[in-house]
């Protein structure tokens, strides 16, 4: 949610609030208690979306920048080996082959991380047992094979991922346009005449519907609503 639908979310909120609150007094209207509860269901599908974007986006980005830190440095431990290899035996096309270093890795996309572990664990199995003196064996090959597929894998899962939040956030747009004109053009009108009759309840619900900018500096604005 960007932070307009956060504000407005909050408006919604809080309306709904009011309402919950004083509903005994237009229990006896049937067109109110049902926009009462329209309001009340619109606002559930927000909240669902809500919990779509903050599930999917960190938990799937996280596991995948740990996959992706646990693989480079596996793979910068077996090029090392690697060169170490190559420098005891005098295979100057080995060492030319794996000449990876953090500073490149670090810049490189994931994918392009993955094509390098593979063409490193690829020129690491013929050597495996030279490999070991350098303290790199089967088990961290494996291990380098594990990692490369594993974050294969959570590459298009991150990107689904964040398909599925834009979606979301253009479904919250969505919902959001009904609930203003739900306000707008029924339950403000719908309302009105609890200003003689109920002040006090009116004024609430009118208080309810400012829309307050919450921008995360300095004190928080009410603004009049105009939805």
């Amino acid at each position: 949610m960007n932070a307009r639908q956060i504000n407005k979310s909050r408006m919604y909120g809080a309306t709904v609030l009011v309402l919950d609150n004083n509903s005994h007094f237009f229990e006896g209207l049937p067109e109110l208690v049902a926009a009462h509860q329209q309001l009340k269901e619109k606002m559930a599908i927000i909240d669902s979306q809500r919990q779509v974007q903050v599930v999917d986006n960190k938990g799937l980005t996280k596991n995948k920048t740990l996959l992706r830190e646990e693989l480079t440095t596996l793979l910068l431990r077996t090029v090392s080996a690697l060169t170490a290899v190559a420098a005891a035996t005098g295979d100057v096309v080995l060492k030319s082959r794996v000449a990876y270093h953090a500073s490149d890795l670090h810049k490189r996309s994931d994918r392009i991380i993955c094509d390098i572990a593979v063409h490193v664990s690829g020129m690491a199995a013929p050597v495996v047992t030279d490999l070991q003196k350098f303290f790199v064996g089967p088990e961290e090959l494996a291990r380098l094979d594990t990692l490369t597929a594993a974050l294969k894998s959570a590459i298009p899962l991150n990107r689904v991922a964040s398909s599925t939040t834009k979606v979301s956030t253009g479904n919250i747009q969505a919902v959001s346009h009904e609930i203003d004109l739900l306000l707008r053009t029924k339950m403000d009108l719908l309302l009105k005449p609890f200003e003689f009759t109920v002040p006090d309840f009116y004024h609430a619900y009118r208080n309810s519907r400012s829309i307050v900018n919450y921008g995360g500096r300095g004190k928080a604005v009410a603004a009049p609503a105009t939805v």
